[in-house]
């Protein structure tokens, strides 16, 4: 549920959408969007390094992806019903806005950069860990998704699937690598990394996310 406020003008302002403010006038969220992004990020960036700490760098980027995808935050904030608190513009009303996953996600950020000026970092810090901590339970299962689109393919097409380099950028100390994961010969998911490792899990868990493997 939502942290209680001290200052309940911050909650209203994260509640209050840009649809509204132009037809209403007065304030809007996008300010207090753009903090909340950055504290999720670093508090939930901390939380994967004190969690994890025998992971590498591309496991932990895995992990918060994940953690902070916009339809992970429009759940959250379902559960806390911001889509019900929100104030919309009649537009945005009469199109769903109340139900659009990217919006959704928008009111969260925006409530959690509020706690953060409300209560500091320790209260932005306690609310993230909070709404975080059963999918923190559930990330090692999906770190890799190799394993799962492995099966698949040889309950489907009795074959493994393959993974190819398809581009390679940036200097020798920094190269980002792009793979391609396909079976018999069609391309399943590609992804990017800064290792041929890393690439082809990304690509393994795009095809996964695709063929409606991932959890």
């Amino acid at each position: 549920m939502i942290p209680t406020f001290n200052d309940h003008s911050l909650l209203e302002e994260a509640l209050t959408h840009t649809s509204w403010a132009y037809e209403n006038g007065g304030t809007h969220n996008e300010r207090l969007e753009f903090l909340g992004d950055a504290v999720l990020q670093l508090c939930s960036t901390e939380l994967l390094f004190q969690r994890f700490p025998g992971e590498r760098e591309g496991t932990l980027h895995s992990y918060r992806t994940r953690l902070v995808s916009t339809g992970h935050l429009a759940g959250i904030a379902r559960t806390w019903k911001l889509g019900e608190m929100a104030k919309l513009g009649k537009g945005e009303e009469a199109t769903g806005g109340r139900e659009k996953d990217r919006l959704l996600a928008g009111l969260f950020e925006a409530v959690l950069g509020a706690i953060y000026l409300d209560g500091g970092f320790a209260a932005a810090q306690a609310t993230v860990a909070d709404v975080l901590r059963e999918d923190l339970d559930g990330l090692p299962a999906l770190a890799d998704p190799r394993s799962s689109l492995h099966e698949w393919c040889q309950r489907e097409h009795k074959t493994p699937p393959s993974y190819a380099v398809t581009g390679e950028q940036g200097p020798p100390h920094d190269r980002t690598f792009d793979v391609t994961v396909s079976v018999n010969g069609a391309a399943l998911g590609a992804g990017s990394g800064r290792s041929k490792k890393a690439a082809s899990i990304a690509a393994a868990r795009a095809a996964a996310e695709a063929l409606g493997l991932s959890k």
